[in-house]
């Protein structure tokens, strides 16, 4: 090789390196930035935090990176909200979410800590195995709620990315706008949700932190965004006793109409005005309280309402000797008013527990006085569902089904309840009673079981493998510890475990497609196909047996078998992304461009990434 011809590679290599340092440096996030900055001392809003055991798991020194996370977070949201967030506790969360959907993690933390003692309760879970900006896929939180689910920074994906675009850079160069970005994405996709929570929708310009997907432009609120907060915070900023959620969501209302801005994604404000609208319809009359539930009986009379709400505050303050004086004071000039004697109800719930005599015997008489009121059941209900005692939570949930009728936030409720408890079936009934109501395709319970029930095996009769509604839960909970298993490497604890399962529900979907799997990696592959073709045959929604029998077709080289079974899984679990990239291996080798791009679409638009040729 000429001396020429070694000075101009040379040259080549050193300009192709130095396009890569600036495309790098154009990777670097933007500083988050306020206009017309709070000008007052930030008012402070407590928070609790919780930490699941795969987020501590992947994170060894996670107590430091999440204060760090946090303070971070507080620099932007004292000059642009005028709050700052005190963490007053960080607790271990003895739950998995590896395998579990945002929907269901947030229903978990919201059953598990009602949070009415506090500002804001967020919960940091397993980051995704792949690299999402799809806000929906790495945090959740509900309109005006107190509770906040963020994932983990997907770092061996990130980090991975950046050395394929970036190879020819140093390592520690592409770790420094790593790092940078890992911050960013962490604060943005806290900041999103807790906003969330203040009333905010997503907004089009993909440089304000209420756009639907994340991107390193991302920088600041619109002012329409802060103004809309700002009358959720002052609301949420006074004491629990004094707020009042049907005044709130009519003064959201009311700005929303006043303020036909072009900003907003026009779609979710309306879904949000529909939400708005229903909460000021379901609100009690009372004021105060969640908006779930609406009673049928008469409000507080004009004469009692200061009275009330003074007791409201003493029972909020932990006087509750002198909060009942003032309430029995008022039972016995309004003895038929049933906000009263719900609040009796109440009081005695939070003073002895639920299942104490007081709480029994005058949430009864409320029911008495007022008897298609769910109420003074689901008050207990909730209460067990707090002490984590669900059998006796269980016990009173048809009380409450038979006073729901036509209220499709307490079959919403009712639905979540066996959500959380793994009751699949009657999660199911609840949920679509909700649906009817509302007129509604769709449900995220019954997307959460059908998900659910694909995924594990479960059958909608599952009655013939003598899994009862009660069993639902075990059920479930033993075809994961399987796999888990499994995925471990776990060999005998699995085998032991599978004969276990097999004992008990011989023959059921979930179990056999567990054990085609352990199989399958032992390196049985004849045993692997009988068990899976067994669990098939058995039940054709059973989609992690449909996935295993399409990825050994493809060990087969049989790749239009393959395609057959992985669009079948995939049909039965929609969220299953290993099924796509599968069925993306097949397509490419069976040579269907169309339904590869046709399949890319679909990824793209599910999982928020490109799908892998």
């Amino acid at each position: 090789m000429s001396v020429l011809v070694i000075v101009a590679f040379c040259a080549c290599a050193h300009q192709a390196r130095e396009r890569q340092r600036g495309s790098l440096k154009r990777a670097t996030p933007f500083a988050l930035e306020t206009t017309a900055p709070w000008a007052q001392d930030p008012r402070v809003m407590k928070v609790r935090v919780w930490v699941d055991e795969d987020f501590r798991s992947q994170n060894l020194h996670w107590k430091p990176q999440l204060e760090e996370q946090l303070d971070e977070v507080n620099q932007f949201l004292e000059p642009a909200l005028g709050v700052t967030l005190e963490v007053t506790a960080f607790e271990p969360w003895a739950a998995r979410s590896t395998n579990a959907s945002l929907s269901e993690i947030l229903a978990s933390l919201e059953a598990m800590d009602p949070g009415t003692d506090t500002g804001w309760v967020i919960g940091y879970v397993s980051s995704l195995s792949t690299v999402s900006s799809t806000f929906d896929q790495i945090g959740m939180a509900r309109p005006l709620g107190r509770h906040v689910v963020v994932r983990g920074y997907a770092d061996g994906g990130e980090r991975k990315m950046f050395t394929d675009a970036f190879p020819d850079t140093s390592e520690s160069e592409r770790e420094t706008v790593h790092q940078a970005r890992r911050r960013h994405k962490q604060v943005v996709v806290l900041i999103h949700e807790l906003v969330h929570t203040l009333g905010a929708v997503h907004e089009i310009d993909p440089g304000w932190l209420m756009h639907a997907s994340y991107n390193i432009e991302m920088r600041q609120l619109s002012d329409r965004c802060r103004e809309l907060a700002q009358i959720v915070l002052d609301e949420r900023l006074k004491p629990e006793s004094e707020q009042n959620i049907r005044e709130l969501a009519s003064r959201m209302v009311g700005y929303l109409d006043a303020n036909q801005w072009g900003g907003w994604d026009d779609a979710e404000k309306q879904q949000m005005l529909v939400y708005l609208r229903a909460t000021m319809d379901t609100a009690t009359a009372a004021g105060g309280g969640d908006g779930a539930v609406t009673a049928p009986d008469i409000p507080i009379p004009t004469a009692a309402y200061d009275q009330f709400k003074r007791a409201q505050r003493l029972a909020a303050q932990g006087r509750t000797e002198e909060a009942l004086a003032e309430l029995e004071a008022l039972v016995a000039a309004y003895p038929s008013t049933a906000e009263i004697r719900q609040a009796v109800c109440e009081v005695h719930i939070g003073a002895a527990g639920p299942g104490s005599e007081k709480a029994i015997a005058t949430c009864t008489r409320a029911a008495e006085i007022s008897p298609d009121d769910p109420r003074p059941f689901l008050a207990r209900v909730e209460a067990f569902i707090r002490t984590g005692d669900r059998p006796h939570a269980l016990e009173l949930i048809p009380e409450i089904e038979k006073r729901a009728g036509e209220r499709a936030p307490v079959w919403d409720r009712v639905a979540e309840i066996y959500q959380a408890t793994g009751r699949i079936t009657q999660a199911e009934a609840a949920a679509r009673r909700s649906a009817a109501i509302t007129k509604s395709d769709a449900h995220p319970v019954l997307e959460w079981a059908t998900r659910t029930r694909a995924r594990y095996g479960l059958p909608p009769d599952a009655n013939r493998w003598k899994i009862a509604p009660a069993d639902e839960g075990d059920y479930v909970a033993a075809v994961r510890e399987l796999l888990d298993l499994v995925y471990a490497g776990k060999t005998g604890d699995a085998q032991a475990k599978a004969r276990a399962a097999e004992k008990r529900w011989k023959g059921a979907p979930g179990i056999l497609g567990a054990r085609c799997d352990l199989h399958l990696r032992t390196g049985d592959r004849g045993g692997a196909r009988k068990l899976c073709a067994q669990a098939i045959a058995a039940w054709k929604g059973a989609a992690w047996a449909q996935y295993l029998e399409g990825v050994m077709a493809m060990q087969d080289h049989k790749e239009a078998r393959a395609v057959v079974s992985l669009r079948a899984a995939i049909a039965a679990d929609p969220e299953l992304a290993q099924a796509y990239r599968a069925l993306a291996k097949a397509l490419v080798k069976t040579k269907d461009d169309a339904g590869w791009q046709t399949l890319a679409t679909e990824y793209q638009r599910r999982f928020g990434q490109a799908l892998p040729k």
